[in-house]
């Protein structure tokens, strides 16, 4: 661990070179000039411990000669994180080798800062050959991760279960093969593991539904282990490993290999470990393999403990210097920070409240008798302000929805010290609750921004390109249809009229009415004025809003086959979507909505080999699904829009003033019971892993011991089942209720430090439109306790006024409400709703009309168009429009209107095209110069091609052969040619990959089509090319050509290796239709020119002379080939120069 120094500097003289306007507290002070040893710090929220443990690391170069910045790593879990830890260091490095001339002998290089994926990565990468793991691998990210197991679902040849539809198997599937990695099984010993659990399950029998779902359970996972078996073995296939393989394999490396470990402890000789809380039990095991009994210094918060359900052990504090440290641990080796920095006092106190139970031992951990990493009291810091915190529970959502607008608007008015406006915040525990909040600012004139994936796809715009995406995957996406008709506003007898007709063509299709297909009756409508007997018509209106709407439809359609990206961008085309956010007068942000979900996409594709619109679909979905949401990249949230976010996403933020929604019972704390329960209360009961599949059984997990101990026992009891049942009620119910609500407190814990002066917390007696009242978050009744006392709630003549909206709306509440015991807040619970208040408020839901009537954008967009058509009335219909035009004076938009009419006439005139172009696509050099007027028009306006009956089946072949390619460079005669006897998944499984969701968009006769390709191809390589291995493939070049730079792409190109032969061969692979006597003049010239430019431009890369390369166009439908030389002579053409062409096409 290496011997302390004679100190030179303590942390208060170091604090003052670096940052003079800042003190340290004791605290501070105590962990920074800690001896090297093992050192947990338990740090509660926003009490600095990024800024204590960067000067820890200032403390350690100052006093340790034989320590070096490149000696010292930082483990974080952001990227961002890690990126400020390092930037902070370097900084402040920089700014203490001034004052320190010896420690500038030793600025070697930066510390290193890293995620902990990114340190298991590292150790794979340099070590794995130790372990005979290719260090040449890939990442697959989880956006691959599902695109991967989705096309193994999809595929699966056996029925998984009736009940588990194919996009929950793939979440539940990989949600299970990451938590096997976690705890260190393999496929073989989780099995073994499983069955031994079945077996002593098995006891409890099968006569109730709780043991029937117990059984049920274990017996999927069983199933699920295929499943994960074969994600595996395709990902060795791919050469690519998940998050999960990582850890795995560094584990592995640092157990099998002593000499890693010596070298990794050698070069790191200081450890900081961040965020030590959210650390898994393999985390757990890799380090303290590597670092025991080393300068090893974790900092975490066991409150903030909020990711268990991505693998993190809350019990990792807990354990810290038991796994670091061999012998016993002494005084001073667990310290704490208290000091809030963030919080004003109000806030501080009501968060200390609802932390007090995470403090204790739980209940169910018999014989603890406390915690040895038990977080602090926060403290507030000197001067700290004493804060507000309101408290609101309204009788309806409605009027949650009120106080929380009036909150909002009322401190956006209220100006920060530096006279800025006050950032906000809306947190909720559901993205159900998004939309709703959304709204009610918006049409309040609030602006904001939902952050996330998860909000993204929330946005309006989003959801209408998504409806149509969804739509051209699935035909049976009824709910998404739903979406789009409402969106062409069909009143509510046309749609009647719809759905009849959908019924009708089915049962033409000899097909049960109930099983009707709403799109078909889209894709064809009815006659207007068509009904079924005794129901409505359909107007004719309604009919051309239908057609129009199915024609948009089947354009998207034909999309399907193309990249991911594409499909997406042609759907905002074709469906006018970013026409209609333009036209929206109240439209915000919605343009860039669309833009960050098209970068979300290309994000996808990149990050994902092969990706499907299948599987891009069920990304989203499972997105859209889980709570936390899934990482995405997208952009910096704007600050001056109320940010609405899930209280998952905010940890590690921090606002002005900040709203915490719905604290209601069963919202939050979050729990499926139907009945809801006091806050003085024990938490319902849970099942967790009891029911759940995807999760890893409790008795199997690496932390066990932390967690409710099953205690199984129904041995000779005459009714096992029954005896199961009362104990799952009871007691082991019971205390799976208690760990469930521990990890929802954490949540409540993380969202109430969020905020630093102004909070409110708010929920509601009936949630949305519950039809039984739900009793108010036991988070929300601690707090009150805290700052409000026993007072009671309302005066007797304010009962009736409390259940006025309008007194939420305009924030009379206040004045009806409690004044805190330091005056800073108010609150008001208003009285529960009785049945009658209920069945009210469902009828108030139950009689929205539909189609509703029209928002605020509308109304505003048609207020215009019956200004425009007044106007147009009043013209004089035979005046000239430039005379009138004139009398309206000089102004902007005369003059351009004018020129819009003027623009106008010219584009009746026979135009003259100029073209001018400085690059050009191979792809359209042979249009260029067939037809120079013609090409200009298409540069200058271009339309959308039809896409060809061959575009689906070309880009699944290209694919294909770019796959075989890469797995038989080294010698494509004799691996690529194993003979035609190999099927379609053996194809798959020697590319790496499976195309199995590319050729599902293929009919049955492309894919008969495709497997000749394929034989085809085999047959070509071994042997037109036995001579030949491949150099590159897919290559992207740029050549210039008569002055102008041209671009495209290299099918393949290969060197000869023996034999006779040009030394190059560039080969354009097609799957149409093959050069013939009947072959059009102008077809053949486009495969001349692109074979002379891609002989061209490979010559040019290499430097040798072009009559040293060839050059092919091989059409595997045939199949047939042609040498330029060939395909010239059927031109009649000699070598024409492209050079003298294109110059003469170019020249004015």
């Amino acid at each position: 661990m290496g011997t302390d120094s004679a100190m030179n500097l303590g942390a208060l003289q170091i604090q003052a070179i670096v940052d003079a306007t800042k003190t340290p507290t004791p605290e501070q002070v105590r962990v920074v000039e800690a001896p090297r040893r093992p050192l947990l710090v338990v740090a509660g929220a926003g009490s600095g411990k990024t800024e204590t443990m960067s000067m820890r690391v200032l403390w350690l170069l100052a006093n340790h000669p034989d320590l070096t910045p490149s000696s010292i790593l930082g483990l974080t879990f952001t990227r961002k994180a890690a990126g400020e830890l390092g930037e902070r260091l370097r900084e402040r490095i920089r700014l203490l080798s001034r004052e320190m001339p010896q420690l500038r002998e030793r600025l070697d290089e930066d510390p290193v800062s890293l995620t902990y994926n990114s340190f298991a990565e590292r150790i794979v990468s340099e070590h794995g050959m130790r372990i005979g793991i290719d260090p040449d691998f890939s990442m697959l990210s989880e956006a691959g991760a599902i695109d991967l197991m989705t096309q193994i679902v999809e595929s699966w040849p056996t029925d998984l279960d009736d009940d588990l539809k194919p996009l929950s198997a793939v979440e539940q599937v990989l949600h299970l093969s990451g938590e096997l990695a976690e705890h260190g099984y393999t496929v073989e010993s989780a099995r073994e593991a499983l069955e031994e659990l079945g077996r002593e399950l098995e006891q409890v029998g099968e006569t109730n539904g709780d043991a029937r779902d117990l059984l049920r359970a274990n017996r999927r996972r069983l199933a699920f282990l295929g499943l994960i078996e074969a994600y595996q073995q395709r990902k060795r296939d791919m050469g690519v490993l998940d998050f999960s393989d990582q850890l795995v394999l560094a584990n592995r490396i640092v157990h099998e290999a002593p000499a890693v470990r010596l070298a990794l402890r050698e070069e790191f000789r200081a450890v900081l470990l961040d965020e030590f809380q959210d650390t898994s039990v393999i985390q757990m095991d890799l380090l303290s393999t590597l670092f025991s009994d080393h300068a090893v210094t974790a900092v975490g918060d066991p409150n903030q403990a909020i990711y268990g359900w991505r693998g993190a052990s809350a019990s990792s504090l807990e354990s810290f210097l038991e796994r670091f440290q061999t012998g016993a641990s002494e005084e001073g080796q667990t310290l704490t920070l208290s000091t809030a920095w963030r919080n004003d006092v109000s806030i501080l106190d009501a968060a200390n409240r609802v932390a007090a139970p995470l403090r204790e031992v739980a209940s169910y951990q018999q014989g603890k008798d406390a915690l040895k990493a038990q977080s602090p009291v926060l403290v507030p810091r000197g001067g700290a302000g004493s804060g507000t915190v309101d408290i609101a529970y309204s009788q309806s959502y409605d009027e949650a929805l009120a106080a929380t607008v009036d909150f909002v608007r009322r401190v956006r008015l209220q100006p920060t010290k530096d006279g800025k406006r006050c950032t906000v915040a809306v947190l909720s525990r559901r993205r159900k609750d998004f939309p709703f909040i959304d709204a009610a600012l918006r049409d309040a004139g609030i602006p904001t921004e939902i952050v996330g994936l998860g909000g993204l796809l929330d946005q309006p715009a989003v959801q209408d390109v998504r409806a149509a995406l969804e739509l051209a995957y699935d035909v049976e996406a009824s709910p998404w249809l739903a979406r789009l008709l409402a969106g062409i506003d069909l009143g509510a007898a046309d749609l009647m009229a719809l759905g009849d007709w959908a019924r009708f063509l089915a049962r033409q299709e000899g097909v049960h009415p109930h099983q009707a297909v709403l799109l078909d009756a889209v894709d064809s409508p009815p006659k207007p004025g068509w009904a079924a007997e005794g129901r409505p018509a359909i107007s004719e209106e309604a009919v051309r809003r239908v057609r129009l709407l199915g024609e948009r439809l089947r354009q998207v359609r034909e999309g399907v086959g193309r990249s991911v990206t594409e499909q997406v961008e042609r759907a905002i085309l074709i469906m006018g979507t970013l026409d209609d956010v333009i036209a929206d007068p109240l439209s915000m942000g919605g343009r860039a909505a669309l833009d960050e979900f098209i970068a979300v996409t290309g994000a996808y594709e990149k990050d994902t080999p092969g990706a499907s619109l299948g599987s891009f679909l069920a990304y989203l979905r499972m997105a859209d699904e889980r709570e936390d949401g899934l990482e995405a990249p997208l952009g910096e949230p704007d600050p001056r829009a109320v940010q609405i976010m899930t209280v998952h996403a905010s940890k590690g933020l921090e606002w002005d003033c900040v709203v915490v929604f719905g604290l209601s019972d069963g919202v939050f704390p979050s729990h499926d019971k139907r009945k809801t329960v006091s806050w003085l209360d024990e938490p319902p009961i849970a099942t967790a892993w009891l029911t759940d599949a995807s999760a890893l059984p409790h008795p199997l997990r690496g932390d066990r011991a932390d967690l409710p101990p099953f205690l199984l026992d129904v041995e000779g009891e005459s009714k096992p089942s029954a005896a199961y049942s009362k104990w799952v009620k009871g007691h082991y119910g019971r205390a799976l209720g208690v760990h469930a609500e521990r990890e929802e407190r954490r949540l409540a814990y993380v969202a109430m430090t969020r905020a630093r002066s102004v909070q409110l917390l708010v929920g509601s007696w009936i949630y949305r439109t519950g039809s039984t009242s739900r009793q108010p978050s036991r988070y929300l009744m601690e707090a009150r306790a805290q700052l409000f006392g026993d007072a009671p709630d309302l005066v007797d003549d304010s009962l009736v006024r409390v259940g006025d909206r309008g007194v939420w709306t305009r924030g009379d509440w206040r004045s009806l409400g409690v004044e805190s015991v330091s005056g800073a807040g108010v609150c008001l619970i208003a009285p529960e709703p009785g049945d009658e208040d209920i069945v009210e408020n469902e009828a108030a839901v139950a009689s929205v009309s539909f189609p509703q009537e029209a928002g605020p954008s509308r109304q505003r967009a048609a207020a215009a168009a019956r200004a425009v058509e007044a106007q147009i009335r009043d013209l004089a219909q035979d005046q000239d429009v430039y005379e009138a035009l004139a009398q309206l004076g000089e102004d902007p938009a005369v003059r351009d209107t004018v020129a819009l009419i003027e623009e106008y006439h010219l584009g009746l005139e026979t135009p003259v095209v100029d073209l001018w172009a400085e690059r050009v696509p191979a792809t359209s050099v042979s249009a260029l110069l067939q037809d120079a007027d013609e090409f200009a028009r298409d540069m200058r306006r271009p339309m959308p091609a039809r896409p060809s009956s061959f575009s689906a089946l070309g880009t699944v072949f290209h694919a294909w052969v770019e796959r075989e390619l890469h797995l038989a460079s080294a010698d494509p005669a004799s691996e690529i040619a194993a003979g035609p006897g190999v099927s379609t998944g053996e194809d798959a499984a020697l590319a790496g990959g499976d195309d199995g969701a590319d050729e599902a968009l293929l009919t049955d006769g492309e894919r008969a089509r495709l497997e000749r390709l394929r034989v085809n191809f085999r047959a070509f390589v071994a042997s037109e090319l036995a001579d030949y291995r491949a150099v590159a493939i897919e290559d992207a070049f740029s050549v210039e050509v008569g002055g102008v730079s041209v671009q495209g792409r290299i099918d393949a190109v290969f060197e000869r290796v023996r034999g006779n032969g040009p030394r190059f061969l560039v080969i354009d692979w097609k799957s149409g239709r093959p050069v013939s006597a009947t072959t059009k003049p102008n077809k053949v010239a486009y495969f001349v020119t692109q074979l002379r430019l891609y002989q061209r431009a490979w010559a040019a890369r290499m430097g040798v002379n072009a009559s040293e390369v060839g050059a092919m166009v091989a059409f595997l439908a045939g199949p047939s080939h042609h040498t330029l030389e060939s395909l010239e002579a059927v031109l009649g053409e000699g070598t024409a120069s492209l050079d003298e062409a294109l110059k003469e096409v170019l020249r004015p």
